[in-house]
C-alpha cells in the first residue's frame, strides 16, 4: 500500500514538474536539427530554421484552452 502510495507521489509530483516546464518554458529543442536550424538538407523544416519548438504539453494545453474558449461564445 505505501508503496502504491509512494509511486502515485512520485508520478504526480513529476507531471507537475512537467506541467510547470511547459508554462514557464514553452519551447524545447529541435529534436531533428538538434536546435542548430539546419540539417543535412538545408534549414530544418521541423523548426522552420529557428532551433525552437513547441513542447507537447504546451501543444495540448493550448488545445485545450482554444477549445475553451471557442466553446463558451
Amino acid at each position: 500500500m505505501t508503496l502504491s502510495l509512494a509511486a502515485t507521489a512520485l508520478g504526480l509530483a513529476a507531471a507537475l514538474a512537467y506541467l510547470f516546464r511547459c508554462w514557464a518554458f514553452p519551447y524545447g529543442r529541435c529534436w531533428w536539427c538538434r536546435s542548430d536550424g539546419r540539417n543535412a538538407a538545408g534549414y530544418c523544416n521541423a523548426c522552420h530554421g529557428t532551433g525552437r519548438r513547441v513542447r507537447l504539453g504546451r501543444r495540448l494545453y493550448d488545445a485545450a484552452r482554444r477549445e475553451y474558449r471557442d466553446g463558451t461564445k
